[in-house]
């Protein structure tokens, strides 16, 4: 009986650290930034959702959203995503890149009644 147990204690850890990790495993990471023109390369691609046209938020270690740009190259190991020259000035490698997700609270719909 104590082996059953311990066996579905290990379990249940297991199945906890997994879940917790897939909500971790849609962030990235910056890796290198080309300041000249505006490319933020994050070490992600493909397999996490990285996309071709899809938008990308940078945030601060505080989880302020800094600014959002658009991927323009990708392959299965990494990322380019194109912003603002101006904007890339605030962003430092090993800041944390998210694919953006529109939420109701920030764009409500508003009733045409």
């Amino acid at each position: 009986m104590q082996k059953i147990r311990l066996f579905l204690v290990a379990l249940t850890i297991v199945v906890l650290s997994v879940a917790s990790f897939q909500c971790v495993a849609t962030a990235a990471e910056v890796t290198r930034i080309n300041r000249n023109k505006g490319h933020v390369f994050i070490n992600e691609g493909k397999d996490a959702g990285f996309i071709l046209g899809a938008t990308v938020c940078f945030y601060s270690p505080s989880e302020a959203e800094l600014f959002c740009g658009r991927v323009q190259r990708t392959t299965d190991a990494y990322a380019v995503v194109k912003v603002n020259n101006r904007e890339v000035k605030k962003i430092k490698v090993g800041t944390e890149a998210k694919l953006y997700e529109e939420t109701e609270e920030k764009n409500p719909k508003k009733d045409a009644n």
